[in-house]
Parts: structure tokens; sequence; C-alpha cells
């Protein structure tokens, strides 16, 4: 809910100037239930009538004009926001106003929330319709930084745009997430000319002001521009009330210090010249509080404390929590009164006192009784008007364990669940274990962890309840998000006879499962089949998967479905497809709050298409930064994919600190999942350590593993295969003849579809042909067909990644002409193999970025300039003149400080901005 602003706090709100008439209850749905955000927090709040115009405090703002950020900044009653929404009146700048709470302190959140601000200026900007947030970290190929400020941009250049947008963020107090603040940094670094910025505080952000400052990009307005004068203390009291002298007038002055809150408070006290404590002190406000709150009428004192015990109200839910009539008439003594509330919307009000009255009113004597049928009717009145989170909250506060149980299904629909790891602890036993909803909350939280063995307790016990219950559609979804936990949790702790028998239960259920169940079966299914090597059928479960997924907005399905299906593409051979899929996933996933798990693993899967086109600047990068926050923010199994990514990084750049790093971080995960056996998509670390050591020169490891390993015991084919492979290279170099095992995986591999697997083995056996059997003309007529075969595909780290002796066959090729641009290319990267040192591997590069951002369209012609396209080919592909494609390849040039396409490009990778 909506903190309420300073300025209404001080002198009351009488309503918001909007007149749309928004239904709080349908404008801010819980996060549980909807990413949407609340209407009342985009709209500038209302001036009462009567209002102290001062027109000198009015043009301290009139800097807004002149520079990019305007800090307003002091403590609370200081009338900031009263003024900052004055000016917005009197001068009526196009303006968007975005009031935060404690809930936006998150980037997806904040991000959702900023452009949902912006789009009442715009359409464009609306949050699912644009592609601001397709991901949330500093360096990423497009982050809602750049996205916003490029929207901002192209927005600038049309005919409907304003020669001045207002950008106002209230209570930015409350926001002091570290990544979060950096973006928020950004953003005003490189915010467009039109753009001005306001940021209202209590506290000076750490964003590095200093600098804007020094540069004169900024104007701080503190308490020193925002307390009252001698002058306008007078004008201020005078207006209330009319019974103090000049002397009188100096003191209260003197011992406010000018505070706006502490004379608001005093004009309504009977004493206002009483000993108190100087301006902004806590003291100060209870005993002014005190001395209002005691010249009230008794009925308005017990509303104003009923009031205390509820996060929001309105009439209609103050009335039902107090099993009353009179809210209207009490509203409106609070509204005559000017106390410290804040109103919400047009037509069907709701309310918040401030803060510093809620705390003083909780601190005087209670009635334990009362209160706690007030907060149980209210919570009951919130349910009804599916405002879920209040009505728990309050249900949770008075002990009815059951009303609050009933309300936990909702939760598991959840798009961030990491802010209700606590809810379960917060039931006692006997509820936590009788509630079907909470037993799986619990095995979801297990899983997350990484802790099967919990998982399958949970699930146990859960499952046993809802036996028992009678069938409806509730006890059906609870019971099939029971088969989706339980297929990978028994396979990963072994038991694959439980696991088989809950496959074959999502099978049967899946046509009937809840729509928005449906994908997930899907997901698991296809999962399933990749782990298998089935790639044909994972390949289209898991497209079926994503596409329902994304058409129903579950943006943390079509994640996973991303995260699993881009790999399935890779060892399929499909490079390009997957790079495609990626990108068109990416920007479709804006339709929902960017946790920062989708931040790291579009990270994870950014640098594993990198490495595929051995862009191992840009996989050093992107894996660098998923690595930095994963442990916070990835599960276990998770965290394993990740190491992998970064393992192959240190075995490609020969950097055996960073391969050693990322292998023993594989065996700890494996170890915290507490796994006996290996079930996981990549070899084992035995093996991985092998292949490490062979890259370095060293057979033997890889030689006697192959000897001493006679059957695989890994828990999928898919890893058997690839370990297959590994296995017959050891053998080969031990000298044992394996051509008909290389011919029967090859087989075994084309049926399953594993063409990445089927390149290798067709690579194995060319260097066998040419150095075994001694045939070299013939090994390069093959290696002539290869390379026109799979390089085309994408397939490039294969070649790369091959037996050193490729090098004098591919120059053999050259030579020729035989596929002479694809064994050039091949070559080329074989040569040009970067080897930065671990530190460099695993920290962020911080690179300047362009003074002025790509708009879309740049954007677009420096995507197909790196795909070597010629300005006739970009001019085609995206329907513009050979003439326009030139113009935007001059500002991109500028933009990036480059003399041609080559310089353009690595400037373009160097800050991340490639697709």
């Amino acid at each position: 809910m909506t903190r309420i602003s300073e300025q209404a706090s001080q002198f009351g709100v009488p309503g918001l100037v909007d007149d749309t008439g928004t239904d709080y209850a349908e404008a801010h749905l819980p996060t549980v239930v909807s990413s949407m955000v609340a209407e009342t927090k985009l709209t500038r709040p209302g001036l009462p009538s009567g209002l102290l115009l001062e027109p000198s405090r009015l043009q301290a703002l009139d800097c807004i004009e002149q520079v990019p950020f305007v800090l307003v900044s002091a403590p609370a009653g200081f009338g900031k926001t009263t003024l900052v929404s004055q000016w917005l009146e009197q001068e009526k700048p196009v303006h968007a106003w975005l009031t935060l709470d404690q809930r936006d302190n998150a980037p997806a959140l904040f991000w959702n929330a900023v452009a949902s601000a912006l789009a009442r200026v715009n359409p464009r900007f609306a949050i699912r319709e644009s592609t601001l947030l397709a991901a949330l970290e500093p360096g990423a190929a497009v982050d809602p930084v750049t996205m916003l400020i490029n929207r901002l941009a192209d927005y600038s250049r049309t005919w409907q745009a304003p020669s001045r947008l207002v950008l106002v963020l209230d209570d930015f107090h409350l926001l002091d997430q570290q990544v979060l603040l950096e973006q928020i940094r950004r953003f005003i670094d490189f915010a467009p000319g039109f753009l001005r910025i306001v940021f209202i505080s209590r506290l000076d952000p750490p964003i590095r002001t200093a600098q804007l400052l020094a540069r004169q990009q900024m104007v701080r307005l503190g308490p020193e521009v925002l307390r009252f004068d001698l002058a306008l203390t007078r004008k201020f009291v005078q207006a209330r009330r009319t019974d103090l002298s000049e002397d009188q007038m100096l003191q209260l002055h003197q011992r406010t210090g000018g505070w706006p809150a502490a004379l608001q408070l005093s004009a309504l006290s009977e004493n206002p010249l009483s000993h108190v404590p100087g301006p902004g002190q806590r003291a100060l406000s209870d005993y002014l509080l005190e001395e209002v709150f005691a010249g009230l009428e008794p009925g308005l004192q017990r509303f104003l404390q009923d009031m205390s015990l509820l996060p929001l109200f309105s009439q209609e839910v103050a009335d039902e929590a107090r099993n009353g009539s009179d809210a209207a008439d009490w509203i409106a003594a609070m509204r005559e009164r000017n106390l410290l509330f804040q109103s919400y919307g047009e037509g069907h009000y709701w309310y918040r006192l401030h803060d510093l009255l809620i705390d003083w009113l909780q601190a005087q004597d209670r009635e334990p009784e009362r209160e706690s049928s007030i907060r149980i009717r209210a919570a009951e009145a919130f349910r009804q008007r599916g405002l879920i989170v209040e009505a728990l909250e309050l249900f949770l506060a008075e002990g009815c364990y059951d009303q609050a149980e009933a309300l936990v299904p909702l939760l598991l629909q959840a798009e961030d669940l990491s802010g209700y790891r606590p809810l379960p602890s917060r039931f006692p036993d006997s509820v936590r274990m009788s509630s079907p909803a909470l037993l799986l909350l619990q095995a979801l939280f297990a899983f997350m962890d990484g802790q099967y063995g919990a998982v399958l307790e949970h699930l146990a016990a859960a499952d046993r309840l809802l036996q028992s219950t009678d069938p409806s559609p509730d006890t059906e979804a609870l019971q099939f998000v029971s088969m989706l936990l339980g297929w990978p949790s028994a396979r990963f702790a072994g038991h694959r006879a439980e696991a088989e028998q809950s496959l074959t239960q999502i099978q049967a259920r899946l046509a009937s499962a809840p729509a928005g169940l449906q994908h997930w079966g899907l997901y698991t299914l296809g999962t399933e089949a990749f782990m298998e090597a089935r790639l044909g059928p994972a390949h289209t479960l898991l497209t079926d998967a994503l596409a329902g997924a994304l058409d129903s907005g579950d943006n943390p399905c079509a994640l996973r479905c991303l995260v699993m299906l881009v790999p399935v593409l890779v060892q399929g051979g499909r490079i390009g497809d997957a790079r495609r899929c990626y990108e068109q996933t990416r920007l479709k996933l804006v339709n929902g709050p960017v946790s920062k798990e989708q931040v790291c693993l579009l990270a994870y899967l950014e640098g594993l298409l990198a490495l595929e086109h051995h862009d191992l600047e840009y996989a050093t990068k992107r894996l660098g930064e998923a690595g930095q926050i994963a442990d916070q923010h990835l599960t276990p199994l998770d965290q394993l994919y990740l190491a992998f990514e970064r393992f192959r990084l240190g075995m490609v750049l020969r950097d055996s600190e960073l391969w050693q790093q990322e292998l023993t971080r594989i065996e700890q995960l494996h170890q915290v999942m507490g796994q006996l056996r290996w079930h996981h998509n990549i070899p084992r670390p035995e093996v991985l350590e092998a292949l490490a050591r062979l890259t370095e020169g060293n057979a033997f490891p890889l030689i006697l593993w192959a000897q001493s390993d006679p059957e695989p015991v890994v828990g999928n084919r898919f890893c058997t295969l690839n370990e297959t492979l590994l296995k017959l290279i050891g053998q080969l170099l031990a000298a044992s003849p394996v051509a008909r095992e290389l011919a029967a995986l090859r087989t075994e591999a084309e049926e399953a579809g594993l063409l990445q697997l089927v390149c290798r083995l067709d690579l194995v056996s060319l260097m066998v042909q040419a150095f075994g059997d001694q045939d070299p003309e013939g090994a390069v007529k093959k290696l002539d067909a290869l390379l026109a075969l799979w390089v085309p595909r994408g397939l490039v780290r294969p070649f790369v990644d091959a037996d050193p002796r490729l090098d004098s066959l591919l120059d053999a090729c050259i030579t020729r002409g035989w596929s002479e641009v694809e064994a050039s290319r091949i070559r080329a990267l074989r040569q040009a193999r970067m080897e930065p040192d671990a530190e460099t591997c695993a920290r962020t590069p911080e690179v300047a970025g362009p003074d002025e951002p790509l708009s879309d369209r740049e954007q677009g012609v420096l995507d197909l300039l790196a795909e070597g396209l010629s300005n006739k080919a970009i001019s085609k592909q995206l329907g513009i003149s050979v003439a326009t494609v030139k113009s935007h390849l001059s500002n991109i040039y500028g933009k990036l400080q480059a003399e041609n396409r080559m310089q353009a490009v690595a400037r373009a990778r160097e800050l991340g901005l490639m697709s």
C-alpha cells in the first residue's frame, strides 16, 4: 500500500485531482495476483483549498527547467511533496508522477512502476506493450535503463512530445537496493534532454550526487530552502488562527525553526507556546499530536484510533470493521479539521493515516478485545474486495489461522515467492502440518534450496491430506502442483520409480489440469525428454509450454521454458534458432516484473550463446555478471549449470584457475543437493577434470578414466551419450580401436537429434582418418564436407575446440579453395583466443556507455551490421532506403566513437549493446 505523502499529512487532502473514478480495490491488486501498479501511486496528490501560495518558495523549483535532475531532500514534515505539487499545478508542465513504497525497492517492480507512470503521458510506455524490462543488470545487452531511455528519445522526436517532460519520484528514501540505485544513476546520466527528473526524499540518496552537483547537472533543495522564514510563518499561522501576538509569533517561529509540520500542529493546538523541544524531534510531534488529539470530540478520537489499526480504509471498510454506519461523518470531520491523512481515488475514497499519527495512536491505551474484532472484520472486508495481502496480514495478526490459511493458495501463483519464506513459520505447527497449501509452499521453498528429500516429505504429507479431502477445483490444482514438484525431486533424490509415477500422473492429468498449470506440465515433460536425449519431443513440448506461458502472462514458467529450450536447440545444432528464440522471448518477458532470478538466468543464457559463437569477451562479461548474484538469487541446480558454463569458459581461455574454481563449485553444489547419483545434463566432475587436463596437453587423466570406468553411472541418457564420446576419445588416445563404437554412437546421437554431438563425433572420426589411418587427402575432402554441413548452422564451437592438428587440415582447405569462407572463419577463431586472468573473468567490466543512447532503429541497423550485411542488404531487411541506412550508420559511428563498421561492432560488444 502506498505510503501517504508528507504534504497531505500536514495539511490534509480532500481528494486527488484525477477524475478517473478509479476504485482502489481494482487498481491496487496485490502483487501475488497482479503486477499492475496502483492508480493512486501514479496520480499527483491533490491540493486542499486555502493552501498557502508563496511565490518565493515556488520559484525555488524553477530550476527544474534548467537542470536535468532536482533533488528535494528534507526530513518529514517540510512540505516537500506539497511544494512540488504546487509548482506543477501552477506551471502545468507535462508530467508523470510516481509515489514509491517499500515494495518498489526492487528493480522489477520499480521499473514496472516508472513505465506505468510514463504510460499516463503516452501509451507507448505501457509495460504490456513495451520492451523496457528485457533485463535488469548494468551492462546487459538490453537493460531497462537503455530501453526506457531509447523509448523516451524516440518519443521526444515525435510531434506528440512536449518540450519538457517532468518525471517526479516521491518518497525516494524508501529505495536502498544497491543494484537498483546504480540503474537509477545511469538513467539520470543518459536521460534525453527534454526529460526533467525530480526526486522527493527524506534522505540524500547514495547515487553519487556530488558528481552531478560538480558538473552542474543537478540542484538540491534541502531544509534550508524549505523551512519557513518569519514572514511565511506569520502568514501560515494567521491563516489558521489570529489570536497570537507578534511576540508570540516570533517565539513560535524560533521554537519550531520554521518546520512546517510543527507549525501546522501548533496552529491546531490549544497552547502552541508550551515549552517543547526543538524542531524535527520526535518529542515535538508526540507533544503536538497529543495537544491536537485532546481537542477532538471523543467520537473522532475513537474513529482515528480504530483506523490506525488498518493498513488503509474506505468508508465502507471502516463501517464494516467498526460494525457501524457513521464513517462518512467522521471522514468529513477529518477533512474539515485538516487532520494527518491521505486520501485516494475519486468517487470511492480510500484513506490512510500518516505514519506519525499511526505510531502515536498505537502507543496510547489500548482495548485489545475491541481492536481484535475490528481487525478481523476489516480482514474479511479486504478479502471480499480482493486485497489478499492486507487480509492475510490482519488475519495472522489476530491469530485467525484458518482464515489466513485459506488465502495461502493464492501465494502459489506469486511470481516472486522470496518475500514469503517466513510465512509458514507464522502459523502454529498444528495448522502448518494440516494444510496442504502450506505444505506445498514449504515443499516449494525446499525445492528452491535443492533439498529434494525434504520436498518429498512435504509432498507426501500434502498428498495424504489431499486424498482425504473432497474433490474440488482447488484440491485438483494442489494435487497437480504436487505432481509437478514430485517428478524432479524424486528423480534428483534417486527415487526413479517414484519419479516415473509422477511423470505418468502428469501425462494422464495434463488435459484436465487447470489452464494456468498446463504449460508447467508441458515444461516438465519437455525437461524429462531432454534428459533422456529425445530432442524432437523435448523441442515440441517446450515450445508449446513457452507459447502457453507467454500467452497467459506466466513469466516464471516462460523463463523456465526458455532456460531449457535454448540448450535443447544448441544441442540440436540449431544455434541460430536458439539465438532467435532467446531474443524473441526476452522481449516478450517484459509483460511482468523482472526478478533477480530472471536477470541472472538471462545473463547465463547470453553467456552460453556467446560461447557457442566463440564471442569470448561477451561470454566472460555476461557469465561474470550472472556469477556475481547467483548465490542470492538462483537455486543450487541453476547455480550448477551456471558453474558449468563458467568451467567451459575457463577451459576455452586456458584459465586453469577459473575452471578449477568452477569445478569445485560444481562438486559443492552437488553435495548441497544431497544427491547420490549424478542426474545432471553435464558430465560428472571427474570427467570434466580429465577433459580440462586434456585441453592443457595432459591426456593421462582421460585415458585413465576411460579404462577404469567401464559402465556409466549417471542418471540420464543425455549425459551418458556425451560421456561415452569422452570415453571413446580416452580409449583412442590409448591406441584402442574404437571405429565401430564411434559409428554406433553417431547413429544413436543422430536418432536422438543430438546434432552437436554428431558434429563432434564427425570431427573425431576425421582426426582418426587423417592421423590414424594416414589419409590426409581424404580427411581434407571430408573436412570440406563437414564445414559446408555444420558451420552454416552455427556449429562453430566443435571446430574451435577440436584437436590442434585440425589447423593443418583447415589450411589445406583454404589453399585449395574448399569451403574457404567457413575454413577461414574457423581458422581465425582458433587463432584469436583471449587469455584474460580469472579475476577478469569473474568481474563485470566497467565500460563507459555512449553519451547518447542508440535509438531502436539504430540498434536494429547495428545488429544487422554485426551479422556482416551490406548497406543494401540492411535496407532490404528493414524496408528503408540505402541512404537512410548510411544516415543511421553515421549516427552509430558518432555515438560509439567509431570510424568504421568493425570498430562500431567491437565498441557495441564492449558496451553490451549487441542483441
